[in-house]
């Protein structure tokens, strides 16, 4: 093929495999408990589909099944077998993938949130880290204001939408103790007229 010819098709081949990160951050985002299951192997993309359309139904099964042998094949999941138990698992270099595909979300904004009804609640980040962790505190920072959450006080961020998944996620890529980086839920942190002025939320909810 000409260079002219791949020039033409690397675009869908880079949406191809935005695609498959995407399933792959999926997975991560399930984790290895729920696709573990007392069947035989064979049965495996079958489990596979159930459980990525239970946390996201955009995906056809068609097109499931054909990423399920497609991360096989490239070493991307793996499928462990033992007593008639099958568990679907992300190799590490899998794992990788979907983490850097996480970082990517976040750091061009698009995540995937909670539902965008607020229900009342605020969520508040609060991280503690060591002088050594400079770095980590400046990217989860970053990471922080992409996700839409805005600073409280020193340290304490505050956003009105479910993101357990998105705080869980930072907490695990950068490796951090519960105790150096928390989500608390509450309905009342005090006078928050101006938060739900900057969030476009009803004042008299």
């Amino acid at each position: 093929m000409s260079l002219a010819g791949k020039i033409k098709k690397l675009p869908s081949r880079v949406m191809a495999r935005a695609k498959y990160d995407d399933l792959l951050y999926t997975l991560l985002q399930i984790g290895a408990a729920s696709l573990a299951v007392s069947v035989p192997a064979v049965a495996a993309v079958a489990i596979y589909i159930n459980a990525v359309q239970s946390k996201d139904r955009k995906y056809p099964k068609h097109k499931l099944k054909n990423s399920f042998y497609h991360f096989q094949k490239t070493g991307l999941i793996s499928v462990e077998s033992s007593h008639g138990n099958a568990c679907i698992m992300l190799t590490k270099e899998g794992e990788q993938r979907a983490r850097m595909c996480g970082v990517g979300k976040i750091l061009s904004g698009n995540v995937v949130s909670g539902d965008k009804k607020w229900d009342g609640k605020w969520r508040v980040v609060f991280f503690d880290l060591k002088t050594e962790k400079n770095r980590e505190r400046d990217a989860i920072r970053l990471m922080l204001k992409r996700c839409g959450f805005t600073l409280l006080q020193k340290s304490v961020w505050v956003y009105p939408y479910d993101c357990s998944s998105e705080v869980e996620f930072l907490r695990s890529f950068f490796q951090l103790k519960d105790e150096e980086f928390r989500l608390v839920v509450s309905d009342d942190i005090g006078r928050d007229d101006y938060l739900r002025k900057h969030f476009r939320l009803s004042l008299f909810s």
